[in-house]
């Protein structure tokens, strides 16, 4: 008798979701069998192996469930039993090398409940007892506007694709990347930091307005006239300060998720409320003014809460120090005025982690721990040298011109197309898993090549974005556009369009032309200056923005080609 024990409490990193879906010959885990099974593990909002096999039920297929799922008795008759391929599950379920499992399922209960029962009809039953998560209950508190919560509409309504309904795989790996958007949210928009803060969250009240939580009560407000816009929230203490600012695309959906029952709260935010006497908002025309209004108002006010309750999802940029004599490649979350290049950022740390192993395998570039070295002859080699990852820089041991020469191999791999480089390299093993078949991992390889593209489409580095970029964003938000028009990696201005008003009016369309005018014609003496670190910090925030968002909304990146009228009719078509 086998008992399978659940991990403890880890980050999103460490953490192996296990997906499953089962298609069976009934409702009833105890009557009934399964007839197929798929598995996709997602580890890091990535998708890393799969497993799906028909099943033998050893029992008769209604024609009804054949008429659902296409699966007929025909296509079991020659198919394994469960016992026969309850090792390779298990093996596959526990083999992950995360210290934590979560199993999980859109109705995670219906596929749970079939597979413990068939491991405990095993001659040797296995009692599985993983922690589940459920997608459903996820699109419950995440997607309420959203009539129906079945797979087929939650995927429908995320442009998520089912090839096949109600077949095992393509169930799975719609839920698969449901899982994925869903956890990426929940880090960004509601601050959770860990698995087991998204498994309080599948279980939390969805508020209805009755019994009002204690910390509701205590800041005195109705949330039913919290707008549905994007915007800021401030909460202050009982001697009105602020302890606490936070950004929302819906600022009604954010402010709501704290007072629901404490239990399902994380520490940090049962702290937080505890504290809060007084909510405030401001709301703004688009998600990417509210999050530079957020990021201006925390430098401004310094609130003590957003020190203890960081973000923690943060988008990776890999940093080559250029600046120094002798430049390392690390991988950063933040964005600092040093003169090195910064690549990203990156929406997936995996693609960050794939490109990060290439350069250090391929490339003699130094690895030691020092942020900067001062070359000497009278310096040992170090273990790098001594396993050729590294030409020992620091003992002169390669010149400086010949290094440098190997610095601009690197900056080459990661920013160009050819075959030898980070694409390249990622295409060709995309195109080799598919001819095998492994169309998982060739999925994996298009979502990574997908990645870069994404940045180096944007910008080659954040430094000659700085120096040089200039960007016109275009946000649209149910009857508003806003238009963000940013010289030399600084905003300099926002305009707000009313969609009530036609955008070909004249008066609408003479304020454009001087604002393109003066910044994009007039001012390109003035390019170069200091950056504050507020600006800085906007230019991170906007690039962290470009960078998730640009399917999303339009952004146009300008050269000398462009004329004022070519810009003006961007900005209003």
């Amino acid at each position: 008798m086998a008992n399978i024990k659940p991990g403890n409490n880890n980050t999103f990193e460490n953490t192996t979701f296990v997906v499953c879906d089962v298609e069976t010959t009934g409702m009833s885990a105890v009557h009934n069998r399964i007839t197929e099974i798929a598995l996709i593990k997602v580890r890091d909002e990535e998708i890393i192996d799969s497993y799906t096999t028909l099943i033998n039920p050893g029992q008769h297929i209604p024609y009804g469930i054949t008429q659902l799922t296409g699966i007929s008795n025909e296509d079991v008759f020659d198919k394994p039993y469960f016992s026969e391929i309850s090792d390779e599950i298990l093996k596959f379920i526990n083999d992950t090398n995360a210290e934590d499992v979560i199993f999980t399922g859109h109705n995670v209960n219906f596929d749970f409940a079939f597979l413990s029962e068939s491991f405990r009809r095993l001659d040797k039953p296995v009692y599985i007892n993983y922690k589940t998560l459920c997608t459903c209950k996820l699109a419950r508190r995440l997607l309420k506007s959203l009539k129906s919560k079945s797979l087929g509409n939650v995927a429908e309504h995320l442009g998520i694709r089912i090839k096949k309904k109600h077949r095992a795989y393509d169930d799975t790996l719609a839920t698969a990347k449901i899982l994925i958007h869903f956890t990426r949210e929940l880090q960004d928009e509601y601050e959770l930091e860990t698995p087991e803060d998204v498994l309080r969250f599948q279980n939390s009240k969805i508020f209805s307005g009755e019994n009002r939580p204690l910390a509701l009560k205590r800041v005195n407000i109705n949330l039913k006239d919290i707008p549905k816009d994007p915007g800021v929230y401030f909460m202050r203490s009982s001697s009105n300060e602020i302890i606490y600012i936070g950004k929302a695309k819906c600022l009604k959906d954010r402010v709501s998720s704290y007072f629901r029952h404490n239990d399902n709260l994380s520490y940090k935010i049962k702290k937080l409320l505890t504290s809060v006497r007084k909510l405030e908002f401001e709301v703004t025309d688009s998600e990417l003014s509210a999050l530079i209004l957020e990021s201006r108002m925390i430098k401004k006010y310094k609130p003590r809460f957003n020190t203890a309750i960081k973000r923690f999802r943060f988008h990776p940029f890999l940093k080559f120090d250029v600046q120094n004599d002798y430049p390392k490649l690390d991988t950063v979350y933040e964005i600092e005025n040093d003169g090195a290049y910064y690549y990203g950022p990156f929406s997936s740390r995996g693609t960050v982690r794939h490109i990060y192993k290439d350069i250090y395998d391929n490339f003699k570039i130094r690895k030691c721990e020092d942020k900067s070295i001062k070359a000497s002859k009278d310096k040992p080699n170090c273990m790098y040298y001594d396993i050729g990852k590294c030409e020992a820089p620091c003992n002169l041991t390669i010149p400086k011109a010949e290094y440098r020469d190997e610095v601009n191999k690197v900056h080459r791999f990661i920013i160009d197309e050819t075959k030898h480089s980070a694409t390249g390299k990622l295409m060709k093993l995309m195109n080799e898993c598919a001819e095998n078949e492994n169309y998982e991992k060739a999925a994996l390889m298009r979502d990574r090549i997908s990645d870069i593209q994404k940045v180096m489409s944007y910008r080659k580095v954040i430094t000659s974005a700085i120096n040089n970029k200039k960007i016109i964003i275009k946000c649209d938000n149910d009857n508003k556009r806003e238009l963000f028009f940013i010289q030399n990696g600084k905003l300099m201005k926002s305009v707000t369009l009313n969609r009530d008003d036609e955008f070909d009016q004249r008066s609408i369309k003479d304020e454009l032309s001087d604002i393109i005018e003066l910044l994009y014609f007039s001012l390109n003496k003035f390019v170069k200056h200091k950056y504050t670190q507020e600006e800085l910090d906007e230019i991170k925030v906007i690039s962290n923005w470009l960078a998730l968002n640009r399917d999303r909304n339009s952004s146009l990146e300008l050269n000398d080609e462009y004329n004022a009228d070519e810009l003006l009719k961007f900005c209003l078509r």
